[in-house]
């Protein structure tokens, strides 16, 4: 299924020319496939996405191929990397993600290759920040009670796992281009959806203003002197005339050819917006404590890469290799189960 994605972000594919128009016209119909099939019934649906589509695809090309050389991810590394130390706690707590990382254990389940010395892919972690009670020194003196701010890494993932930093890359760059497709898809529920409940507050809105004219409303208002200000039908005929110019001219909860295809443009043509990775310094002291502002400014930094989105999803990530030794074998459990009953 993702023949098609492997060729387009191969070097030979990706080199200085670009992609060629063939495999771009790929993209769009996988595109097409991601989102709302039934663009296709527009004849000029391959033009209006070549542009949005080809910018997709440079944008994770270059954002793949700008990522750091992979780093080691071992017990070694734990005691020569402070990054490493940051994102676990222990030698054995790494050991344990590693066992856990479900990614590379479906990876070594159907790999057909033979078992490379290391695994590439990417680390994905969440970066998490409270606010603890702690001890500081200041001078000669030991301060209690301090408040401080923790540093913590967890929901550790390895994707695109493969048996080389070459064939990881690969499989971010598709991901990546499938993930812009999931955005497009987003867009287009949002936008359904919104119509769906524009619909059903307009027939809700119906009733009450045919209710209102049911009880007479219109002409009790002016007449009594009971605390009534009139303004129920005219209220609510402005809001349906409100929510009848959103609808648009469709009159329909489905969205149509033209405004399906623009929405998958928009957020195709975006590819920054969704997707993207940044520089991230943090210091912090061997226990995950943020240092403040007036320590010496090399002092425990750490230099990071976030991966963002507009979404509001943010993640840290790191280009690895993990040596194959490093990763525990899962505990047989029936194996397990026997010794303990025997």
């Amino acid at each position: 299924m993702l023949r098609f994605l492997s060729s387009l972000f191969t070097p030979t594919a990706a080199g200085d020319a670009g992609p060629d128009r063939a495999l771009i016209d790929a993209a769009i119909e996988r595109a097409v496939d991601g989102t709302d099939r039934r663009v296709r019934a527009l004849g000029d649906y391959r033009q209006r996405l070549r542009e949005p589509v080809a910018r997709a695809v440079d944008h994770v090309i270059a954002l793949v191929d700008s990522m750091p050389p992979p780093t080691e991810i071992s017990a070694q590394s734990f005691g020569t990397d402070p990054r490493i130390r940051a994102f676990f706690s222990s030698v054995d707590h790494l050991h344990d993600v590693l066992g856990k990382l479900k990614d590379v254990r479906e990876y070594r389940r159907h790999c057909t290759e033979i078992p490379a010395d290391e695994i590439f892919g990417l680390l994905v972690m969440q970066k998490e920040e409270r606010t603890v009670l702690g001890m500081e020194l200041e001078g000669d003196t030991v301060r209690k009670d301090v408040v401080q701010v923790a540093v913590s890494f967890s929901h550790h993932r390895y994707i695109a796992p493969a048996s080389s930093e070459e064939g990881a890359r690969r499989e971010l760059k598709k991901r990546a281009f499938d993930f812009l497709i999931e955005r497009a898809l987003e867009r287009l529920a949002r936008e359904t959806r919104k119509r769906v409940e524009l619909e059903h507050q307009r027939r809700l809105l119906r009733r009450k203003l045919d209710a209102l004219r049911a009880g007479g409303w219109g002409i009790s208002s002016a007449l009594a002197d009971d605390g009534h200000d009139g303004g129920g039908i005219e209220a609510a005929e402005a809001e349906i005339e409100s929510i009848d110019a959103e609808l648009g001219q469709v009159g329909t909860n489905a969205l149509g050819l033209d405004q399906s295809l623009d929405c998958i443009a928009e957020v195709l043509g975006q590819p920054g917006k969704w997707l993207d990775i940044r520089p991230v310094v943090l210091r912090l002291d061997y226990r995950g404590i943020k240092l403040a502002d007036f320590e010496p400014s090399s002092a425990g930094e750490l230099r990071l890469t976030e991966l963002f989105s507009a979404t509001g999803a943010r993640r840290i990530i790191l280009p690895g290799r993990i040596p194959k030794g490093e990763i525990p074998d899962r505990p047989d459990v029936v194996k397990e189960l026997s010794r303990y009953l025997g």
